[in-house]
């Protein structure tokens, strides 16, 4: 859709070499990857639901949308993204599959059937199919069933032999005298039959969450992705190909259209200057729409955390005397602030005061809940006042695309830092932030993986230059991120990290360069 990739959450934090604040202030629900712009984009929907690591989700090429179930932890049921719209919905069907960590989900894109099968951890002995049209989740109960317990399946749909493809992994015996190999199975759900396919020979086996199988239509070849290890095999990234049916791949099949939708799609690229606490200018990419009207532009009020309010922020690294923004807890309502569509891609908003922070007494589109042992009651709390943007793109005809990103009163997070090392110091160099009025920026250094080790803040003064040495680096590794800091000293969303002698340096270093991240 719109040759964007998406992703949704992942673990955060668990495993160290990861910043608190950026958890906090970039961990959305969405994003998406733009491979002509190499460029990944924070969708920050609003409302939002919480997706959960290790949930089953596939493409529905049908409604052109996101169907997700499941996920470690997770309550949420039956969740559907709209890349078009930007937005959530709870589907809510009145019978769901239980709840699991892993398993995997495929569209079956013949029978507009959503096809969930497998778990990490329990055994679920059903075949389950989802029907977006109908909102209705059913038990296939086919007559034969793959083995299903923790068997960590995998799924992709082959549309030329019209059958879904299932990778399991099968255990037998117990602890230390475990032992497992994989199997390959085929589902006909027109036929409602499994068939165990035994092909010569199998992958070999691998463990839990190594494995990720897709169907490439130009090829018409499933391509599984395995990460062996000892003692079943040696420690490497394996890619296996296979083919179910012979027949030849056609243009409509390779590439099937997603349905017209009769409004713009969503607006992207926007960009929020503090030019002065009175003075927001905000401009943002043309719309692609043929019939394009113009643009509406939304504004919602925001309550943020500081670091210093943010114990895990203050432990690894002193608040400044005006403590930054570390978390978004909760945000408003969005108003229109545009009573006709502007027809050009900027507006300058002169009706707020950033200098006069209110209390937030709206009820939330989003809030962020923080435990009692991460927030700091008595910490300094946010010296301006911050408010989210939107914009819609409208036609002609009066319809309106889906809301935008909310993009905030700081900065936006700078793109293309890259990192070199040169003996024991480390060198930066990065783009330009969009925003007008920078005074610069500062650099973050992760000294250590845990919470336990320092963040340093390496330069009190923002830096007006897009390149910076630390000539302390030495021979430890290290993580570093960079915040822009605007014309009121407010800084802004975290960078993407890059690594300095990285962790398993080796193992990337085939597809690293001399500057890399």
């Amino acid at each position: 859709m719109q040759n964007r990739y998406l992703r949704f959450p992942s673990f955060s934090g668990s495993h160290g070499w990861q910043w608190w604040r950026e958890i906090y202030l970039n961990d959305s629900s969405v994003w998406s990857y733009d491979l002509a712009e190499n460029k990944w984009r924070n969708l920050r929907p609003v409302p939002t639901a919480q997706p959960r690591p290790l949930r089953c989700a596939a493409w529905d090429s049908d409604h052109a949308v996101v169907v997700l179930f499941g996920g470690e932890t997770s309550s949420e049921g039956t969740l559907v993204y709209d890349p078009w719209e930007n937005t959530w919905t709870r589907k809510k069907p009145a019978r769901q599959p239980e709840f699991r960590s892993g398993g995997n989900m495929a569209y079956d894109s013949l029978r507009q059937l959503h096809i969930l099968f497998g778990s990490q951890f329990s055994n679920d002995p059903h075949t389950w199919a989802y029907s977006l049209r109908s909102n209705a989740w059913f038990d296939l109960q086919p007559p034969t069933l793959p083995p299903t317990d923790k068997n960590d399946a995998v799924l992709a749909f082959d549309p030329f032999a019209g059958q879904t493809l299932a990778l399991v992994r099968v255990s037998e015996g117990k602890e230390e005298n475990a032992k497992s190999h994989l199997e390959t199975w085929a589902l006909d759900a027109g036929k409602n039959t499994w068939t165990k396919m035994n092909p010569t020979p199998e992958p070999p086996t691998s463990g839990s969450r190594a494995r990720n199988l897709v169907f490439a239509p130009e090829l018409n070849a499933f391509l599984l992705e395995n990460r062996t290890h000892p003692p079943s095999g040696p420690a490497e990234q394996q890619i296996w190909a296979y083919r179910l049916s012979e027949r030849k791949p056609t243009p409509a099949a390779t590439s099937p259209l997603p349905p017209p939708r009769p409004q713009p799609r969503i607006i992207e690229d926007i960009v929020v200057s503090v030019l002065t606490p009175k003075q927001i200018e905000l401009t943002w990419k043309k719309s692609p729409a043929p019939d394009l009207a113009g643009y509406h532009v939304e504004r919602a009020r925001v309550e943020v955390a500081t670091e210093d309010q943010l114990k895990r922020l203050k432990k690894q690294t002193p608040p400044l005397a005006e403590p930054s923004v570390g978390a978004i807890t909760r945000i408003g309502p969005f108003t229109r602030l545009t009573t006709t569509p502007l027809p050009d891609a900027t507006f300058t908003d002169t009706t707020v005061d950033l200098s006069q922070p209110q209390p937030f007494t709206e009820t939330p589109l989003y809030e962020r809940k923080l435990h009692p042992d991460q927030f700091d009651p008595a910490g300094r709390t946010y010296r301006f006042a911050v408010f989210a943007y939107r914009v819609r793109a409208v036609n002609t005809r009066g319809e309106l695309s889906g809301p935008s990103a909310a993009e905030l009163t700081i900065p936006s997070a700078p793109q293309s830092l890259f990192a070199r090392e040169a003996g024991t110091t480390c060198q930066l160099k990065w783009t330009a932030n969009p925003e007008r009025a920078l005074r610069g920026y500062r650099v973050y250094r992760m000294d250590g993986r845990y919470d336990k080790d320092a963040i340093p803040r390496l330069t009190p003064e923002p830096l007006r230059e897009t390149t910076y040495t630390d000539p302390a680096a030495g021979k430890p590794t290290r993580r570093f991120h960079l915040v822009a800091v605007d014309a009121l000293g407010q800084e802004g969303f975290p960078s993407a990290p890059v690594w300095y002698q990285r962790d398993w340096q080796s193992f990337y270093q085939p597809f690293a360069s001399e500057w890399h991240q």
